[in-house]
């Protein structure tokens, strides 16, 4: 195989593999993979109400910034989003709030349980101020396969086409 032989195959599978990945990027930016809608301030109170600020990060309908008033809980905000999706993994609903102790400031995250309701107490339903909420999804999912799978198919494809290829110059 002559050297233009291996310049146009590298180039054919630079191609395919580049291809592949802007695909699978400009999937992930535009939110098509979980239905999401991009993350934005969300305002909800009434006149002269006091409010907090929440983020609510991950996999939720609508995720973002929330004012919310001080009463607010846990599940209210997770209703104020439009409830989490499909692929919410509720088991482990994870909090992270910012805790003064003397002069330092540190980060403590907890973990609720929101897949049974019933079961949750009073105090795992308290947001607070600052308080950042984030719902992810469960670690591999049949999205997740038919990603890798989709990614190799699509190599695949390419290699043998740029082999075929070369072998027909």
């Amino acid at each position: 195989m002559s050297m233009k032989h291996v310049l146009v195959l590298l180039g054919a599978l630079t191609l395919c593999v580049s291809g592949a990945a802007v695909a699978q990027m400009e999937t992930s930016l535009s939110g098509t993979h979980t239905g999401a809608s991009t993350a934005a301030y969300y305002y909800i109170s009434k006149p002269g109400e006091i409010t907090m600020s929440i983020n609510l990060w991950g996999y939720v309908r609508n995720p973002g910034r929330y004012e919310v008033p001080i009463s607010t809980d846990l599940i209210m905000l997770l209703s104020y989003a439009g409830g989490p999706l499909a692929d919410a993994d509720l088991g482990s609903v994870k909090i992270a709030r910012a805790v003064r102790r003397e002069d330092a400031i540190r980060t403590v995250e907890y973990t609720v349980n929101l897949s049974r309701l019933d079961k949750l107490d009073e105090k795992a339903r308290d947001i607070e101020p600052g308080d950042t909420i984030f719902i992810d999804s469960p670690s591999f999912s049949m999205r997740d396969l038919f990603t890798v799978l989709t990614t190799m198919a699509i190599i695949t494809a390419a290699v043998s086409n740029a082999v075929i290829a070369a072998r027909g110059l």
